[in-house]
């Protein structure tokens, strides 16, 4: 064959096998295209064969189609290109537009099925389910938190709806969401008996949550009866309006107070979170005692109070979509201004600032987790959920051992003398006959110092009661230096002090009151100077049947003591035994 012709053979030979993969590509193409065609597009999800199901996070098998305008009817929809969900884009927070979720159900089993789709998210103000039982035919569930509650198909918090696919068919379930608030397509997969057992594990954790915001409730209502401090008051509001705000994001209030008025449950929802708000900041301001050691941060706590008072009268009158951006910004602000107010006091030596400032933070970390959740920065999970109701629980939990510091400090104050930070009466009668009981019990020594400031009236009216009050904190001042611990000192009333003395002999005790009396001989000097006069008794040398016996006889000796000129110690025992010398004498004479 001639070079010519083998040419001419070839290039007809590479035009015939172009002919043939092109036909071919195209033949796949068709069946490609015919195969989409037929089949749906999106997720399918095929029930397990066993009976039993639970898919927490059934938000990833659905499809997410937007509405921007609100106008797509169910055929418009089902006509309608939907795009793949996930846990994420599930999660759309604040928006104008309609959002629809399409659900495809596949059954292979050989006989019907019974499963329930579930709603985690409670607040949403129209919710319609559309679930096609044939070609153009629809079963509509139209519900939501802007409807009575008794248009649900199950009683119950969330929005659960009963599905029923055939056997070896498929059902597809379209999902309307509608909401002035976020939009959170937070769907869940049971069959009967899981969703029993979820609801009954529900139950069991909501028990505890508001159990325990009870017990707070009825804790700091008692304790506010008994000391008369506003700061439990305001801890009382706080935990209460914080508490129903709760119950209505939950959705239990709306069940099972009003549960035919979704317009009041809407509206206190924004209402009692600004309340709340108010008296966290009303509480922080008390316990912290903001007014006297911050003033500046307290002006600002009580402006953002003022915020949330205007936010509170504008309730009402303004749209929740317009409304609760601005309300969840400033509970944001609040939260974080009451974490900082806390770390001042803190450093400023405040002692309830400290579980206080662990309270906020718990209550913060929640927040944030929820509010990002809110605005769709994070997925639809367990704990983007429920992290403001743990950290709340844990924030009032912590606040109310905020509060048992502040009644110890109330009763450190009730027990303290304000002028020399002393014990004062009320503490020396408790602690006197406990130390007088011990001492006899254990065989120990035990002496009791009483004293006063000599000549202390006429030192008021010369020097004035300034001076005068300096001349009383001057002596609290030797008695502090003199009186450690387990001494015991006290400002009996007006210039007399009382010293208790556990361990101390008869001996020891003339000696220590000597070196008080010069101390404070020493204190102030001049016109200014003054001198006390002492008087003690020694358990050890007296047969005092009581605590109160005891203090007599100290008492008189510092009465002996001011007959002898003042400026001197006195012993009981001492004047005793001058007694008894005197009566020999006479009975002698």
């Amino acid at each position: 064959m001639s070079p010519c012709r083998i040419a001419v053979f070839t290039h007809a030979l590479q035009r015939w096998v172009r002919a043939c993969v092109s036909v071919c590509l195209v033949f796949l193409l068709a069946c490609a295209v015919a195969r989409a065609a037929a089949a749906p597009a999106g997720h399918v999800f095929e029930l397990p064969t066993a009976e039993r199901i639970h898919v927490e996070e059934f938000s990833r098998y659905i499809d997410l189609l937007e509405d921007p305008e609100g106008t797509l009817s169910v055929e418009d929809v089902t006509r309608s290109t939907f795009a793949p969900g996930t846990l994420a884009a599930a999660n759309v927070g604040f928006t104008r537009s309609v959002w629809w979720a399409r659900v495809t159900l596949r059954n292979e089993g050989p006989r019907e099925r019974e499963i329930f789709l579930r709603q985690t998210y409670p607040l949403i103000d129209y919710l319609d389910v559309y679930e096609q039982t044939g070609p153009g035919e629809w079963r509509i569930h139209a519900t939501g938190d802007r409807r009575p509650f008794a248009a649900r198909d199950i009683a119950h918090r969330d929005f659960v709806f009963p599905i029923h696919i055939p056997a070896q068919a498929e059902r597809v379930v379209y999902l309307r969401y509608q909401s002035q608030g976020p939009i959170d397509i937070s769907l869940s997969l049971f069959s009967s008996p899981e969703l029993l057992e979820s609801l009954s594990r529900e139950q069991l954790a909501y028990g505890i949550y508001y159990g325990c915001v009870v017990m707070l409730l009825v804790w700091s209502s008692l304790v506010f009866i008994a000391v008369r401090d506003k700061a439990f008051l305001a801890y009382f509001a706080y935990v209460c309006t914080f508490g129903m705000y709760m119950l209505i994001h939950n959705g239990l209030a709306y069940q099972y107070l009003w549960p035919e008025s979704p317009r009041w449950g809407n509206t206190s929802l924004v209402a009692l979170i600004n309340m709340a708000l108010f008296a966290s900041l009303q509480f922080s301001r008390m316990i912290l005692r903001a007014k006297e050691v911050i003033p500046r941060l307290d002006l600002a706590a009580r402006a953002l109070q003022g915020i949330a008072v205007v936010l509170l009268m504008a309730t009402p009158f303004v749209p929740y979509s317009t409304i609760i951006a601005p309300i969840a910004l400033l509970v944001l602000i609040g939260v974080i201004f009451m974490l900082l107010l806390g770390v001042c006091s803190m450093v400023l030596g405040s002692r309830p600032a400290r579980f206080y400032v662990i309270a906020w933070s718990s209550f913060l970390c929640g927040s944030v987790v929820f509010l990002l959740k809110t605005f769709g920065v994070l997925p639809h999970t367990f704990l983007t959920q429920n992290g403001w109701q743990i950290g709340s629980l844990l924030e009032m939990i912590l606040l109310s051992m905020t509060l048992s510091t502040r009644m110890n400090e109330l009763q450190h104050q009730s027990r303290t003398d304000p002028l020399t930070q002393l014990g004062n009466r009320r503490l020396f009668d408790d602690k006197l006959p406990e130390e007088f009981a011990m001492a006899r019990e254990q065989q120990r020594p035990l002496s009791l110092l009483v004293l006063d400031i000599d000549h202390f009236k006429g030192y008021n009216d010369r020097h004035g009661h300034a001076r005068g009050d300096h001349a009383i904190k001057a002596v609290a001042n030797a008695l502090r230096k003199f009186a450690r611990k387990p001494l015991m000192s006290f400002r009996y009333g007006g210039e007399e002090f009382t010293v208790i003395l556990p361990g101390i002999d008869c001996q020891t005790a003339a000696i220590m009151s000597e070196r008080l009396r010069r101390a404070v001989e020493e204190t102030l000097h001049g016109d200014l100077g003054i001198t006390i006069s002492v008087g003690y008794a020694c358990l050890s040398r007296g047969s005092f049947e009581t605590a109160e016996k005891f203090f007599e006889a100290a008492d008189s000796a510092l009465y002996t003591a001011k007959q002898r000129g003042r400026n001197c110690v006195v012993s009981f025992h001492d004047r005793e035994q001058d007694e008894i010398s005197r009566q020999a004498r006479v009975a002698t004479s």
